[in-house]
């Protein structure tokens, strides 16, 4: 007997050795090339080197990111599956749909927030508003064309906000890609676009599209002279940012750990450089200031949600 209990001992930990050598499945939410995408390949390169172990990004596209993150809720919570996770996923969704698999304060662990990336405003590159200030007055006289990266998302909710923040009125264009907005931006028949800093960065340096405004508190340390919404609305503020979660359960232990790796990988200089190119700011927050976030933008974007009318069923 005690033979055979030493065998199986012995079972039990070869499979767990075996187990632990096995890659940690990352899944992301939105489509490669994506800005989560890029932010959260870059996180796991980071935690890879951190943890010592492997990591695979695995893409898990649908219904604005809740395909991914409802896998992870039902993932095992071992450490083997983590997900980067959007800000909209994790806040608004459950705002616009009422058919949710799983609830992604309930049923998730947070670890670490990683980075935050302002909404860009653009304008025609010729012949557009100057400022921020110019184009509210431009659309407080008459409705104006605007365009977003789709309904309900949560640039369209940006947008909304603003709009809603200076009395102003635009008649909405919803692209399914992004990049179709630049011919409409080209010829004018846009009046304004706002949408992630990852698309619309390459396009304001390539002339196809003039940066009006970033969304975020302060200035982009990559494009100072850029002034904020802030500047002219004051108190406006939004950005989009992305999370490491994992499944509920997680042990104390285990998440503690994840989360020095993910503050670790936040702080490289390397990757705050990376980071800086997507402009985007590397946050490293930790799991407790990350539930508190959490908390905290669900009660600003609810209300949002609610005023634009906007549903996902």
């Amino acid at each position: 007997m005690k033979r055979l209990l030493a065998l199986l001992l012995c079972a039990c930990l070869a499979g767990g050795a075996a187990r632990a050598e096995e890659p940690v499945r990352l899944l992301v939410g939105l489509a490669p090339g994506s800005a989560v995408d890029q932010m959260g390949r870059l996180l796991a390169d980071g935690l890879a080197a951190e943890l010592g172990r492997a990591i695979v990004v695995e893409n898990r596209t649908g219904a604005r990111g809740n395909v991914a993150a409802e896998a992870l809720a039902r993932a095992n919570p071992d450490g083997s599956v983590l997900g980067v996770v959007s800000a909209a996923t994790l806040v608004l969704n459950r705002h616009l749909s009422r058919r949710m698999g799983y609830d992604p304060q309930a049923d998730l662990t947070p670890i670490s927030r990683f980075a935050a990336q302002p909404f860009l405003v653009l304008v025609p590159p010729r012949d557009g508003p100057r400022d921020l200030g110019e184009f509210v007055e431009e659309l407080k006289g008459k409705t104006g064309t605007c365009g977003t990266p789709g309904a309900g998302t949560q640039a369209h909710l940006v947008l909304d906000m603003l709009l809603r923040s200076v009395g102003a009125r635009c008649d909405l264009v919803h692209y399914r890609n992004s990049a179709s907005a630049i011919p409409d931006l080209l010829d004018g028949s846009l009046q304004v676009y706002v949408g992630s800093a990852v698309i619309g960065l390459p396009w304001v340096q390539e002339g196809r599209a003039r940066l009006l405004a970033v969304t975020s508190r302060v200035r982009s340390t990559l494009f100072p002279e850029a002034p904020t919404v802030g500047e002219t609305v004051p108190g406006f503020e939004a950005e989009t940012w992305i999370a490491l979660m994992g499944p509920r359960g997680m042990e104390e232990a285990l998440v503690a750990r994840i989360e020095a790796a993910a503050i670790a990988v936040a702080r490289d200089v390397a990757v705050v450089n990376r980071l800086r190119a997507m402009f985007a700011e590397p946050v490293g927050e930790g799991r407790t200031e990350l539930a508190a976030t959490i908390r905290a933008q669900d009660s600003i974007w609810g209300p949002v949600a609610r005023a634009a009318g906007v549903t996902a069923d």
